[in-house]
């Protein structure tokens, strides 16, 4: 008897134990994205674990292209994981069905009235898309962005050409300056369909803005004098050889990016994201951002502006219905989305300039060189009166998407295309 009430003794005490081990060990919380780059990830990660013991991020960061198909492909498998990164809109709105309504979550995290934290510009595109009558949120945007196009002042100079075009023909000028000095003049990926509808927005924004903005929306208006304009403008980027050839199966991420970075491409469509290569690079032109230099889409014509500013919501997170399967994953999922957005991630992110605070007080904590800080400066300016740059709807921006590729190509005419685009964005409004 007295060995039983031993080992009993013993086996409880085991038990017990094991059972200690098990609730001191942290919390995984899965989180895919395509941005923030891996180092400053594993950099947020780690400021957050740190604040939460409890607590181990599991990230997993890919190129655009490739994390936009890993998702996808994860949505199908209902492998999903707790935390996805999201831009607005389109992207949003095909996976909504998969994610969990954040309002009482971010009510929980910064009080009753938590959409005073965020300008209202965000907040409209973080729900863009919703169907009628869902004012529910299943996005909130950490960083937010503008979008522009970015040249190398190495470049330039051994094209021998003094500043940015001012209009359409001095863009493709200096393309060919460029081409001639042995640089790729205008980079666009055209195999990544989200750089290819920005680049359109950024010209229908100057030839059509009110009906873009309403496009935007859901608003069926594609085939407007001022959108078709703006398809022709696109085909000729290619018809008078702006951008690169092989354009259409070229990607801007990681090709184009790293391209640029290497110094061996004239001009590229990007934003204000690009200033985190300043912690990214040793390479004092990076480091420094003093080897570059940007400026918004040049004038269609002699006279004109330059394209208005567009921008907003740079990437958002969504907490999946997986998440919701264990309370306590739950429970640090949360933890994990309020850190990356108001607390010690987002101040990691920052601190590396990856993007634009989306959460109203949050800025870098160290101060900035002086052209940095120019450069900081003048794009939160910009955001506070840009434009929405995103289509709310998935079906409608992938038809975008793949008939600027087709006018790219040559097997469309633009108004083809937006012929095309309209019957489709029809079809959707009325749904």
């Amino acid at each position: 008897m007295l060995r039983f009430l031993r080992e009993a003794a013993f086996g409880l005490a085991g038990w017990l134990a094991l059972t200690a081990t098990a609730a001191a060990a942290p919390v995984t919380v899965t989180l895919w994205s395509w941005s923030p780059v891996a180092p400053t990830m594993a950099a947020m990660a780690a400021a957050i674990e740190k604040a939460h013991p409890d607590i181990r991020i599991d990230a997993t960061i890919q190129p655009h292209t490739a994390y936009f198909t890993a998702i996808k492909a994860a949505q199908a498998s209902g492998t999903l994981p707790d935390l996805i990164g999201l831009p607005p809109g389109a992207y949003t709105q095909e996976y909504r069905p998969d994610l969990e309504p954040l309002d009482a979550i971010a009510a929980d995290s910064w009080g009753a009235d938590w959409q005073k934290n965020f300008a209202p510009a965000l907040l409209t595109q973080a729900r863009l898309g919703n169907p009628k009558g869902d004012t529910q949120f299943y996005m909130l945007p950490q960083e937010a962005e503008v979008l522009n196009l970015w040249y190398s002042r190495a470049a330039f100079a051994r094209a021998g050409i003094a500043a940015p075009p001012a209009n359409f023909d001095e863009l493709v000028a200096d393309v060919a300056k460029l081409r001639k000095a042995g640089f790729i003049g205008f980079y666009q990926g055209g195999g990544t369909g989200l750089f290819d509808n920005w680049v359109f927005m950024q010209i229908a924004a100057q030839t059509d803005l009110a009906d873009l903005l309403a496009a935007e929306n859901g608003a069926a208006v594609w085939d407007k004098p001022g959108m078709l304009a703006a398809a022709k403008v696109w085909e000729q980027l290619f018809t008078r050889r702006v951008v690169q050839p092989g354009a259409l199966s070229a990607l801007q991420y990681p090709t184009g990016a790293n391209l640029f970075a290497a110094g061996r491409v004239g001009m590229i469509s990007l934003g204000s994201w690009w200033l985190q290569e300043t912690h990214l690079s040793t390479n004092p032109a990076l480091a420094t951002m003093s080897g570059y230099g940007k400026f918004f889409f040049p004038a269609l014509r002699e006279g004109g502006s330059a394209s208005p500013t567009l921008g907003g919501v740079d990437i958002g997170w969504g907490i999946t219905k997986n998440a919701a399967k264990s309370p306590a994953v739950e429970a640090a999922t949360k933890i994990v989305l309020k850190e990356l957005i108001s607390g010690a991630g987002e101040q990691v992110a920052l601190d590396q300039l990856n993007d634009l605070p989306a959460f109203n007080g949050m800025q870098p904590s160290a101060p900035l060189s002086p052209h940095l800080k120019a450069l900081y400066d003048t794009y939160i300016q910009e955001l506070a009166t840009a434009n929405p740059h995103q289509i709310g709807n998935p079906v409608v921006f992938n038809t975008l998407a793949a008939n600027l590729q087709a006018v790219g190509a040559g097997t469309k005419t633009p108004e083809a295309a937006m012929q095309a685009v309209q019957k489709v964005a029809a079809a959707q409004a009325a749904n």
